[in-house]
């Protein structure tokens, strides 16, 4: 579901924009891969700019429309209600939790149709490895709720209440981010009439494996 929901909410915006004017003698496949990735998850746009000949505030509405994915994605998978203030609140969240992230596009070989780079990802284990205890707050929240602790207060109040609870959490555990393993993975950049792109199942894969959520590990 999470997947699903990445590639129509954000990743179908940010293939629209992966088109580098370069000419293949000249292009360099490895760090346009790594400039896309630090401009979609690190808010570095400067490099992929260049290489996509595109405006800085075009990258950066993609690099907010992910954030916002993947806080919509968040709330979905807890049972939040996402008001103005708990999404500001959880788009700053994915902001460290990718800042927090390790990659690097190593080398590139050339094919057919385009080229091969092997990225070296250490994935961030804050979802995977404190999946049990997010679902014990979710559980200890709701039973707060029945028990009347928030009686008196509104919804949205109570939704922030929830947002905080959380991410405060996951947040106290950001402050010392543990990495999984260092992890190959080849990435296919395809070439169509002298442009190079990212098909967004190549763009699904480095997102799973920077920051996979429990059951979705590669």
């Amino acid at each position: 579901m999470k997947l699903l929901q990445r590639a129509g909410i954000c990743l179908a915006l940010i293939c629209l924009l992966l088109f580098p004017s370069c000419s293949q003698e000249s292009f360099d496949a490895a760090a346009y891969v790594q400039s896309v990735v630090d401009s979609i998850y690190r808010g570095e746009h400067e490099t992929y700019c260049e290489y996509a000949k595109i405006g800085e505030e075009e990258a950066e509405q993609a690099y907010r429309e992910h954030l916002k994915s993947e806080s919509m994605y968040f709330a979905n998978l807890v049972g939040l209600t996402q008001t103005d203030r708990t999404l500001y609140r959880t788009m700053a969240f994915y902001q460290r939790v990718y800042d927090a992230s390790r990659y690097e596009a190593v080398s590139a070989q050339k094919t057919e149709g385009g080229f091969d780079v092997e990225m070296k990802i250490s994935p961030l284990n804050l979802f995977t490895a404190h999946s049990d205890e997010v679902q014990s707050r979710v559980m200890a929240f709701s039973e707060r709720v029945k028990q009347g602790e928030f009686e008196g207060r509104t919804q949205e109040e109570i939704d922030q209440a929830y947002c905080d609870d959380l991410l405060g959490f996951l947040e106290g555990k950001l402050d010392d981010p543990q990495w999984d393993e260092p992890r190959t993975v080849t990435i296919h950049l395809t070439e169509e009439q002298g442009a190079y792109f990212l098909e967004e199942e190549e763009l699904l894969t480095i997102d799973r494996n920077l920051v996979p959520y429990a059951g979705e590990e590669e």
